[in-house]
């Protein structure tokens, strides 16, 4: 098994219990981008939000 790497919506600050695990770290971004854009009207193109979810996952 591969290292899985997790994301929390609570490590960027937001009061969300989104979480969300893969051992693709391709695969968990398109999961991350897809929910921070629906949920949060973030905008998974801009590389500010890309920097911040990057950096939150383990």
């Amino acid at each position: 098994m591969q290292n899985v790497r997790t994301f929390r919506c609570k490590d960027l600050g937001l009061a969300c219990e989104f979480e969300e695990k893969a051992e693709d770290e391709n695969e968990l971004m398109k999961r991350i981008e897809g929910h921070v854009q629906t949920a949060h009207q973030m905008n998974p193109e801009q590389p500010e939000v890309q920097e911040k979810i990057r950096k939150a996952v383990r």
